[in-house]
């Protein structure tokens, strides 16, 4: 493609008059038009369509420098909700983010339409936090993905922890300064975070399961005392419920508590366990 300044530097034929002096400007926008309209293919990647760059990924943007148009190409906004697609597809969430719905999130009994409808509630404000706790296979991640779903769809970032894992690799480089510093970063400063299964041990949480660790407490505390003081929109799913996190530590459960507006507990009911049923 023929650069605006190749086409502006060339000069006329002597004696020749053009019928219209060059636009340089408004050529400049006409390229930039053409561009920005065009269709991209990041949708067929990552299934976000979005409308302003129209799926490439760059929108075109045209200034003018000593009289001349200057034009340059800036990512699109939507770079960083595809990141938040990507990052938790690699999280393990690649196959159910499509499927974990609110559509499909099957809501018969009064205490499922009730949890549903909050988590649709608060996928629109994203206000305060949203605590899930208790009985496992009750739905809780399905409603907390399905939040999180819709955030990235509204264009928001998320980032997804699961606790296991994540908290297993952070642990791994507490003693490296800089390393452990950007291995925590990102959940601390995420716009929206998802922590699911928040001190989950390989057991339903009891007197017989072993409790937390004092680096898992660290690090919860750490992400969660952070993302308190900064007002940052939380998510939070647990087969504790309340009591049980006072136990692990008051001042991480107190601070749960407060910021979380939405907060529910199921007891222990193998009947809510939809994994269970035939």
């Amino acid at each position: 493609m023929v650069s605006l300044r190749t086409i502006l530097s060339k000069k006329m034929p002597t004696g020749s008059q053009p019928e219209e002096p060059f636009d340089a400007m408004a050529f400049a926008h006409q390229q930039t038009e053409w561009y920005n309209n065009a269709e991209g293919h990041l949708d067929r990647e990552d299934g976000y369509d979005c409308p302003i760059c129209r799926n490439k990924g760059y929108l075109r943007v045209v200034t003018e420098e000593g009289g001349t148009p200057n034009a340059w190409m800036g990512p699109c906004q939507c770079q960083k909700v595809r990141q938040s697609i990507r990052q938790m597809r690699r999280s393990g969430l690649q196959h159910i983010i499509q499927d974990y719905t609110f559509a499909k999130f099957q809501a018969t009994e009064p205490w499922q339409q009730k949890l549903k409808a909050a988590a649709q509630a608060y996928a629109q404000s994203l206000e305060g936090w949203f605590f899930f706790g208790g009985q496992s296979g009750s739905g809780k991640t399905h409603l907390c993905t399905a939040i999180c779903r819709q955030a990235l769809h509204q264009g928001r970032q998320v980032r997804y922890m699961l606790w296991r894992d994540d908290v297993s690799r952070i642990k791994a480089v507490a003693n490296q300064g800089e390393e452990y510093n950007a291995a925590i970063a990102p959940y601390k400063h995420a716009e929206l975070l998802y922590i699911d299964d928040l001190f989950k041990t390989g057991r339903s949480f009891d007197s017989r399961s072993p409790r937390p660790t004092t680096a898992d407490v660290n690090v919860a505390f750490e992400i969660l005392n952070y993302r308190y003081t900064a007002k940052l929109p939380t998510i939070v799913s647990s087969e504790c419920v309340l009591d049980d996190l006072i136990q692990i530590d008051e001042s991480l459960a107190g601070r749960i508590a407060e910021r979380a507006k939405n907060l529910f507990e199921l007891g222990p009911d193998r009947g809510k366990n939809y994994r269970l049923r035939g």
